[in-house]
């Protein structure tokens, strides 16, 4: 199956990319739209820290051009402080939200803390199914516990019958060959 790669970076407004990457005199306003004549993707990492307002929601919709894709983080109020827990009201308004990007959003991301461990595998299994169907989601989990043979076919099945995708961090710890291994298994 083919499909299409996109090119992007963790956000757009750096006052750093102003003169290497953007021109002169450009103010935050403005950078989005620069952005997206380079790029035909982003993360947003700012939805990681708040929800954001419908209006800004919106204004990103409008600065970028059709076929744009913004790849949003879920809240840490949902996946650190709550660990997924008594969420639902919390991940509703940000799906809410979301969905104002219309055909602009790709996947969201569910980026758990370092602290989120195969002990909390009843809250992602909780979590998991309370996700509409209908977009995308990746979970990203940062402890090598999560890669272990005795818990790794939990996931990945968990994740396999919810449409899911298994994000990877880059580390050493990671280890990718059991990773694939067990990803390619047939599932009965």
């Amino acid at each position: 199956m083919a499909g299409r790669v996109l090119i992007g970076t963790q956000g757009w407004n750096y006052a750093g990319w102003v003169g290497p990457f953007y021109p002169d005199g450009t103010r935050s306003a403005g950078m989005l739209s620069l952005y997206a004549q380079a790029f035909d993707t982003v993360e947003v990492d700012s939805t990681f820290y708040a929800i954001p307002p419908a209006s800004t929601v919106r204004g990103w919709a409008a600065r970028t051009p059709e076929g744009f894709i913004f790849s949003l983080k879920l809240p840490q109020e949902i996946t650190h402080d709550r660990h997924l827990r008594r969420s639902a009201a919390e991940t509703e308004l940000f799906i809410s939200r979301a969905r104002l990007l219309g055909p602009k959003l790709g996947p969201i991301l569910v980026q758990m803390g370092p602290e989120f461990t195969p002990s909390d595998f009843d809250a992602l299994e909780a979590f998991v199914p309370t996700l509409p169907a209908d977009l995308r989601f990746a979970v990203e989990l940062r402890r090598q516990e999560w890669i272990r043979r005795d818990v790794l076919p939990d996931l990945l099945g968990l994740l396999r019958d919810h449409g899911i995708a298994l994000a990877l961090s880059d580390g050493r710890w990671i280890p990718r060959d059991t990773v694939l291994e067990l990803a390619m298994e047939p599932t009965a």
